[in-house]
């Protein structure tokens, strides 16, 4: 689905074709603002499962793409070319480090067992055993990625189709949502939002704490 199936189901709820209301350039922007909070509020909608090979040692970092890491799942075998692998499971890092005080200094091995995940240091997780220097050894990743910006209604939507109603209410709670609270504007905006909260399935704050001039 390309984008300007979106800006054309935006138009529609504005009654603004022609882009007299609100500029092209607006609801593109509001579009990248969408996308943003989507991703803040579901990740699993920018998630990709890949193999990564790993580079030696128990540190490791996602690709140059990657937000924060999802989930390890399996084993990929020299060079990552196994289809077949055996299951990494998530463990505790405090837990390793008071039974094995050591493990980033031991011998790497051609099969990972564990891996370990901080969300403090989203981009980084660690492997045990240590991945070798060599074989080169491949994993299958699920991670977050950064999603392209959107510059024109011709670009391809980047997330699923399935997200698109909601990327649609944000984008009108964005472009209303800056009028005076004492226009009528002001409160379809906040209904809107709640409607967006309402698809993705997330309790809003009752504080009201979203502010859409903080998603520009």
């Amino acid at each position: 689905m390309l984008c300007s199936v979106i800006l054309q189901n935006v138009n529609f709820a504005l009654d603004d074709p022609n882009n007299t209301k609100f500029s092209l350039p607006q609801k593109i922007a509001a579009i990248n603002s969408a996308l943003q909070a989507l991703v803040s509020y579901r990740p699993d909608a920018a998630s990709y499962t890949t193999m990564m090979l790993l580079v030696a040692g128990t540190r490791q970092t996602l690709p140059s793409d990657g937000v924060r890491l999802l989930k390890v799942i399996r084993n990929r075998g020299q060079s990552g070319l196994s289809d077949a692998g055996r299951a990494i499971r998530k463990a505790d890092m405090f837990v390793q480090d008071a039974l094995i005080p050591d493990w980033h200094e031991t011998t790497g091995q051609t099969v990972i067992d564990e891996y370990f995940y901080d969300s403090i240091t989203p981009k980084d997780f660690y492997v045990y055993p240590p991945a070798p220097v060599s074989p080169i050894i491949g994993i299958d990743i699920s991670y977050v990625r950064v999603l392209p910006t959107i510059t024109a209604d011709t670009d391809a939507f980047p997330v699923d189709d399935y997200f698109a109603p909601a990327i649609q209410e944000w984008m009108l709670y964005l472009l209303w949502g800056g009028d005076d609270k004492q226009n009528q504007n002001y409160a379809d905006a906040r209904s809107h939002l709640s409607t967006f909260f309402q698809l993705l399935q997330i309790k809003a704050s009752s504080d009201g704490a979203v502010n859409p001039k903080s998603k520009g």
